[in-house]
């Protein structure tokens, strides 16, 4: 057997590891180039790697094996990038070219494709395998969120179904934009880590994950001394000028809306202890008056021995658009001398209730939680959008110098040999090219890419900026056209603007969008140039903006309906039909897709929002909304599959508990069971158009029918209009489809996860007496 450089680290052991079933993908590892070759063994099958004579890092993209692959990774590269950083380092940022070898054994390696790949079996409940990724708990099958329903009258019981994982479906047009994607350490940018309450550093700053409302739970800070001193105060540190990141949402009031680090709780307790176990209050104020200049706060009390101290506040004001928080620069414990011991170099340790870790999250969440849409059976996902690692300004984080973030990198990798369609967006703005050029610093600046303001890349205002914009989508497409088809000219771009400036906004996506389509289109002919999703249906743009770019996308992108009443997504169909002909008359015959959509249930519910709604009308409500797209066959995107700091805004198919740190878990929502029988019982159908009967009539009963692949015919039926709480709504009506061949009838109950056999009449073609309620129920007829 010949081996060469590493090969010989990569040999050694491997039979030992064969059954090992951590991924070569899922670990993210990098390397440093060195020059040579290696021979890599399985079997009787031998692949020699070429490696190029340069520096930089990269990383292997290979099939996801259930074999020696992981051992091959750790004894082949790590070994190898442990001498020049083995996290990558700033090679990354250095690389002049991303190479990724894709290796594929010769004589080939059966894939194989397991939820528990991502998953641990912590529990079984009632027989059910509970499935834990990460910190989240999964029930293997629908819980019965209201049981023992009779979906037809005189006939009772059902079968759980199974659901199927993406890799098992042929195909549906269900989908979601998983909260940005997994990411190596150097583009976790986590400003606000606690880390920086004793850093001594007043401009570095620390915050409180975002409540919906002032008083939903305490925040807590505990510093540990390493030996027990004299202490006669502890003070609160503000930021002088406070982190204000680019803007508030649009949409929120500024008014009252602190920046991080300015954000002290009304009322405030400090506790001090030598042993952490018995307490003593020192200091408590129920109504503290924040000095507006941000002096620090002195909290002083008579002079004890403590070597723990422990600060719990309550009653927080509103930090930018991230909800109720507890945010200050720096924490200082005084000693009865007056020296701070609360510091690094101290020797002193800090912990905190929980943390904001931004609207990207953290890269530990991102891994644990991407394989969830793997496990929702979903066939589509859209990333790059805002604070993704696939936006222009984190590919480029050194000027001229663009790579892929290699653990992003092998998650699109994952997505696509997991039976997933990728749509990428292409997406916001760049620091380093901008006309007033400026340098992100990782620990003292908000990163939150959504709120990017304008200058965006103009090719009439800024050349050189927008020359720069085309190179980073050049060598994206160039990059991903072995994975990805779909590829999206920006997000959101009519987010509001000044009125003086919005006409002129309109016509500078068609400025930026044309050559940018170009671009594409000649690094890639057979890719699928996607219009850049406007946030809205607005038909009135979504059409000036397609003539303008007449011959130049395929897609149509929207993002339909956020927290809207129910009765509102009636019209939508209506909607659809009118955009089409619309879009026809312009010459378009391509695709449209629901790129974003949601619905929010958080507990408390936020006082800004109109509707209010339970976490069982969500999962009604979107189940309706996902069934009429498919419908229509648009292919549709539930925003976002997790969220953890998202604590306001509920765009989550999970649950937000308490606040936890270092990282706060979330529990799944019914939405999330419900989305995942769909995925299975929408699987490989197109629209049909058929004669439908209905018997009795009702002005809230809405129906779509579609056809299978095998051949077998569906009818989804459900009330529209009013989502509530229990089984309550129903109606009780005969169907009758006299086109329908079928040996038997079922019934799919899509919130409770069951199977129900149904009595038919194959003379008549009548399915008698079925139970119709407020989400859809889905009648097969089987042949």
């Amino acid at each position: 057997m010949e081996t060469d450089g590493l090969g010989a680290r990569a040999v050694s052991g491997i039979e030992s590891l064969r059954n090992n079933k951590l991924s070569l993908i899922r670990l993210g590892w990098n390397s440093t180039f060195i020059s040579g070759t290696v021979s890599i063994y399985h079997g009787n099958g031998r692949r020699r790697v070429a490696r190029g004579e340069q520096e930089g890092c990269s990383m292997m993209r290979l099939r996801r094996q259930r074999g020696c692959f992981a051992f091959l990774l750790v004894q082949v590269l790590c070994p190898a990038a442990l001498g020049n950083d083995c996290t990558g380092g700033e090679e990354v940022g250095r690389a002049r070219t991303h190479i990724l070898n894709d290796v594929r054994w010769e004589h080939g390696v059966k894939t194989s494709h397991c939820i528990e790949d991502f998953a641990t079996v912590e529990a079984h409940c009632g027989g059910v395998p509970v499935y834990a990724f990460g910190y989240t708990y999964v029930y293997g099958v629908s819980p019965d969120f209201l049981p023992g329903l009779v979906w037809q009258r005189g006939a009772q019981g059902g079968a759980k179904i199974v659901p199927k994982k993406s890799w098992e479906i042929k195909g549906n047009l269900l989908g979601s934009t998983p909260a940005r994607e997994p990411r190596t350490l150097r583009n976790d940018d986590q400003p606000l880590l606690c880390v920086h309450l004793l850093d001594g550093d007043s401009e570095t700053c620390w915050c409180s994950r975002g409540q919906i409302e002032a008083d939903v739970e305490p925040v807590w800070i505990r510093i540990d001394l390493p030996v027990e001193a004299e202490i006669r105060a502890v003070r609160l540190v503000p930021s002088k000028k406070g982190m204000r990141g680019y803007a508030p949402v649009p949409w929120e009031s500024m008014e009252g809306v602190l920046p991080v680090g300015h954000a002290l709780p009304r009322k405030l307790r400090v506790q001090v202890s030598c042993d952490a176990h018995r307490w003593e209050t020192v200091y408590q104020n129920e109504d503290i008056a924040p000095d507006p200049a941000m002096s620090p706060l002195d909290l002083r009390f008579e002079p004890r021995r403590a070597k723990q101290i422990w600060i719990v506040g309550e009653m927080f004001p509103e930090v930018l658009s991230f909800g109720h928080c507890f945010s200050i620069a720096g924490v200082e414990v005084l000693s009865s001398a007056g020296v701070n011991l609360a510091l690094h170099s101290r020797g002193a340790g800090v912990t905190v209730s929980s943390t904001h870790l931004g609207y990207g999250m953290d890269r530990f969440t991102q891994d644990m939680l991407w394989p969830i849409q793997y496990d929702l059976g979903f066939q589509w996902t859209r990333v790059g959008y805002d604070m993704s690692a696939l936006q222009w300004a984190y590919v480029e984080r050194e000027k001229g110098v663009l790579a892929v973030d290699p653990r992003t990198d092998a998650a699109i990798t994952e997505a696509v040999e997991h039976g997933i369609e990728v749509v990428l967006v292409l997406d916001k703005g760049n620091w380093l090219h901008a006309p007033v050029p400026r340098r992100i610093e990782r620990n003292r600046d908000l990163v939150e890419t959504y709120f990017n303001s304008p200058p965006w890349p103009d090719p009439d205002a800024h050349p050189a900026y927008f020359d720069a914009w085309l190179n980073y989508v050049r060598y994206m497409v160039r990059h991903f056209k072995d994975r990805v088809r779909y590829f999206e000219i920006w997000n959101e771009w009519n987010v509001p603007v000044a009125p003086e400036n919005e006409e002129d906004h309109r016509k500078h996506y068609t400025r930026l969008a044309t050559p940018t389509a170009r671009v594409i289109r000649e690094e890639y002919p057979d890719a699928r140039v996607v219009m850049g999703s406007t946030s809205g249906l607005d038909i009135d743009l979504i059409e000036e903006w397609a003539r303008d770019l007449k011959g130049l996308v395929d897609v149509i992108g929207f993002h339909p309906y956020y927290h809207v009443d129910p009765d509102t997504i009636r019209e939508y169909p209506q909607r659809i039909t009118s955009l089409k002909e619309r879009l026809a008359e312009l010459g378009f015959q391509g695709e449209l897709m629901a790129t974003e959509w949601s619905w929010f249930a958080p507990y408390p519910a936020a006082a800004r929002d109109p509707h209010r709604f339970t976490e069982l009308q969500k999962a009604k409500i979107a189940a309706r909304f996902a069934a009429v797209n498919v419908a229509l066959g648009i292919p549709c995107f539930w925003n976002e599959t997790f969220q953890t700091q998202m604590t306001s805004r509920d765009v989550s198919l999970l649950r937000n508990t308490f606040s936890a740190d270092p990282i706060s878990p979330t529990q799944p929502q019914p939405i999330y069971y419900v989305l995942r029988t769909l995925s299975t019982a929408l699987e490989d159908v197109r629209p049909a158009n058929v004669d439908v009967r209905i018997t009795p009539s009702h002005p809230d009963l809405e129906w779509y029918a579609f056809e299978c692949g095998s051949g077998d015919l569906l009818v989804a039926l459900w009330l529209a209009g009013e989502a509530v709480d229990d089984a309550s709504r129903e109606q009780v009506i005969d169907l009758c489809v006299p086109a329908a061949r079928y040996a038997a009838v079922d019934a799919i109950d899509t919130l409770n996860g069951t199977r129900h056999k149904l009595r038919a009449d194959p003379d008549s073609k009548v399915v008698p007496a079925i139970h119709v309620r407020d989400w859809p129920l889905i009648i097969e007829f089987h042949l």
